[in-house]
């Protein structure tokens, strides 16, 4: 038998093979990340720490640079979820502070097991101090607050405080020369979100995504890019495309309803078939009780916005149908295009208003005919530093307006400016004004005209591009592109259509507010008008403090008028809010004012006793509201009647009284008076008693006294006795005489 024993050449293979072995577990080790390789911070014994990261992120608040997955998007309902694996949260809560003009937040981190570094960046605390939990302060080179984490902390937060003031002054058809686009009041406050920057590295696969939601702590809601701190009411609809949620807050005193906004958002949207349509809109009504904002609204972030609370929705430059608008805009356009913006949006405002009835052609036609006058119309569009008076919302809404009806005649109907602009959310590029032209022209050519899809193209490529404008069209040629305008029904209050009536008065009164006093009634006039292109139907109602009290209906041809009358008493002082169409009054009721007595006559200056006289009072009201009030008559201070006095403001009146003066008494004088409620007036009459020349005086024992030699039928010298033995006397002579 013989023994395997090993050669020169087999000791060499067997070296040589040792050596590649060591040589790859060394590439090995090196590819698994050693301690304190790039990107894995932390010691050996860490998480993650053996395993070389195989990606970085970075994200900012709506924007994301070359080397991230997304941006930092999402809030509340529409947030990612915080808890997945592969998505980095971060969550800001926001709260009121002691401090009026600043809002405290904490900002919270979810950081999943694949992460393996994060940095924070505050793009928006104040300076101040900052609470770090988990997060360590590290040099940023522009200045901005930056926190690494420690890499253990498994919900790391940072508490600090921003100014919530943003003010600027603004310019265009939306601004109002007030100052604030965003406040803390103390009470309230509508403020921005906050803004981070995150970055950091990751290991395996797929790359990480991002996540943000925003709350408040205590009452209040926070969206997107926009947030309320403060008591309010909230209110949703469901479309069929869109939530759209809608903050009243309890300092807010709105002109529109609730649903007339959301008709306003859904009609626009359903119009709009645009693209760019977020899942939800939040619009916040911004009170205007002690704010001066800088503009009547604002559109920020993807689909938020505020709009003053006084704002209605029933006129050609509505701002929450253009503040919507805004919402769908979904492009990115450059210099050349940015006029499209403010122009669509204004555009549109007034087109849904005309089309939904609730504005006229007329009004329509005078807001865009602002872009006919210099010196927006020498404005080049295409040029933003040359426009002079608004232009981009001027002379923009009228080129877009008329940029839309040319399209529609050119395609037969079949596109319209809503097709250039779905063409511009679906372009990915930032839109130049030569990609705006190519939409037209192509949305001009539907039909498959080219020639009138590139007429559309040079006339409108004529009013970007130099100081042309177009004029406005008339009722007959907006008919033959878009179609016969809606009944147009409107209300308006006459001029002489507010009355008082009642005991006091019946005349036309002053509208701010209505003054009236208890018992009296307002009688309203109100002017119904068809002004669109078809026969409409009305139903208009008046409504005190929000309850329906009359309604009237009817039909109206186009161009036709009616008057309807409503009238409503008030028996109770307070204030009441009286609405009428889309017109609303104040109705100040109180109680009438005291009459004034300024003087008392009677018809005779002597009268006997038991008999009457007429007694005039003039009376007086020197308030500025009606007066009423009860008159006592008297007769030596003791009351013989009362008359009733109504008189109008500044009115001068008599009342009359027929009173009579009492038998009983020896007074040859009778004082009579009138009494008011504050003041009274007197005369004295002379009172013909028994004796006094007309009457009989007796004696004690009630015999007549004739010691003056007046018999009782007043023949001086005679009288009843007398008489009867002088007749006798007589007799008997006439006697003797026939016997002899």
């Amino acid at each position: 038998m013989s023994r395997l024993g090993s050669s020169p050449g087999v000791r060499a293979v067997v070296v040589a093979l040792l050596a590649a072995s060591l040589l790859l577990c060394g590439a090995i080790a090196v590819a698994g990340g050693a301690p304190g390789a790039p990107g894995a911070p932390g010691t050996s014994d860490g998480p993650g720490a053996s395993v070389e990261p195989t990606g970085t992120f970075e994200f900012v608040d709506d924007a994301s640079t070359e080397t991230t997955a997304g941006s930092l998007d999402g809030s509340g309902s529409n947030a990612a979820d915080v808890g997945d694996e592969d998505t980095i949260g971060v969550r800001n809560e926001l709260s009121a502070t002691d401090e009026t003009g600043t809002v405290g937040v904490t900002t919270t981190a979810h950081v999943p097991d694949r992460v393996t570094g994060l940095e924070i960046t505050l793009l928006t605390a104040n300076g101040e101090s900052v609470e770090a939990d988990g997060f360590e302060r590290v040099d940023d080179a522009d200045g901005t607050e930056t926190w690494e984490w420690d890499g253990e902390t498994e919900r790391p937060s940072l508490a600090y405080e921003m100014d919530a003031n943003v003010s600027g002054e603004e310019s265009g058809p939306l601004a109002t020369g007030g100052t604030y686009r965003f406040v803390d009041t103390g009470e309230w406050a509508l403020v921005r979100t906050p803004r981070t920057r995150i970055a950091g590295s990751y290991t395996g696969e797929p790359r990480i995504r991002s996540a943000r939601e925003n709350v408040v702590d205590g009452e209040g809601v926070a969206s997107q890019a926009i947030a309320f701190l403060g008591p309010h009411e909230e209110r949703v609809r469901e479309g069929d495309e869109q939530r759209y949620r809608l903050i009243v807050p309890e300092a807010a005193e709105m002109e529109a309803t609730p649903e007339e906004v959301f008709d306003v958002f859904e009609g626009a949207g359903n119009s709009l078939r645009a693209g760019g349509v977020d899942d939800e809109v939040v619009a916040i009504a911004a009170p205007t009780g002690e704010v001066a904002w800088s503009v009547r609204g604002l559109q920020t972030g993807d689909a938020d916005l505020w709009v003053r609370d006084g704002e209605p929705t029933g006129t050609a430059d509505d701002v929450w149908t253009h503040e919507y608008v805004h919402t769908r805009q979904a492009y990115d356009a450059e210099a050349s295009a940015r006029w499209f913006t403010e122009a669509s949006a204004t555009y549109y405002a007034a087109l849904f208003a005309l089309d939904r009835g609730a504005t006229d052609f007329d009004s329509f036609e005078r807001t865009l005919a602002r872009g006919e006058r210099d010196p927006a119309a020498s404005s080049v569009l295409a040029d933003p530093g040359s426009w002079r008076g608004n232009a981009d919302y001027t002379k923009g809404s009228l080129v877009a307006g008329e940029i839309d009806r040319r399209i529609r005649l050119a395609s037969d109907g079949r596109a319209s400016l809503a097709t250039v602009f779905r063409d511009l959310n679906d372009d990915p590029d930032p839109v130049t004004n030569r990609a705006f032209l190519d939409a037209v022209e192509a949305a001009a050519g539907e039909s498959g005209d080219d020639e009138a899809a590139t007429a559309v193209r040079e006339a409108a490529e004529r009013w970007i591009t130099t100081s042309a404008a177009p004029e406005t069209w008339d009722r007959d040629a907006h008919a033959e592109a878009f179609g016969e305008t809606p009944a147009q029904i409107g209300y308006t209050i006459a001029d002489d259509g507010v009355r008082a009536t009642g005991e006091y008065r019946n005349r036309t009164v002053d509208r701010d507010p209505v003054r009236l006093v208890t018992g009296e009634s307002i009688a309203l006039a109100v002017d119904v008008s068809n002004t669109g292109g078809t026969t409409g139907s009305y139903d208009l109602s008046l409504s005190v403090d929000r309850e329906t009290i009359e309604t009237r209906n009817g039909t109206l041809d186009a161009d036709e008028e009616t008057t309807e009358r409503f009238e409503r008493t008030f028996t109770e002082a307070g204030e009441y809010a009286v609405r009428v169409g889309s017109e609303t009054l104040t109705v100040a009721v109180s109680d009438p004012a005291d009459a004034l007595v300024r003087g008392v006559s009677t018809d005779a200056d002597r009268v006997t006793a038991g008999e009457s006289v007429v007694v005039t009072a003039t009376v007086a009201n020197d308030a500025s509201i009606p007066a009423g009030s009860e008159l006592e008559f008297r007769v030596d201070g003791e009351t013989v009647g009362t008359e009733p006095v109504r008189l109008d403001v500044g009115a001068e009146a008599t009342v009359e009284r027929e009173v009579t003066v009492p038998e009983s008494g020896d007074r040859d004088v009778a004082t009579v008076s009138v009494v008011g409620p504050v003041d009274e007036a007197s005369t004295t009459v002379t009172v013909e008693r028994d004796g006094d020349g007309t009457g009989e005086a007796s004696d004690a024992d009630g015999s007549a006294d004739d010691s003056d030699g007046t018999t009782d039928d007043g023949v001086t010298g005679f009288g009843p006795v007398v008489a009867l033995v002088a007749l006798l006397s007589l007799l008997g002579l006439s006697s003797r005489r026939r016997s002899r």
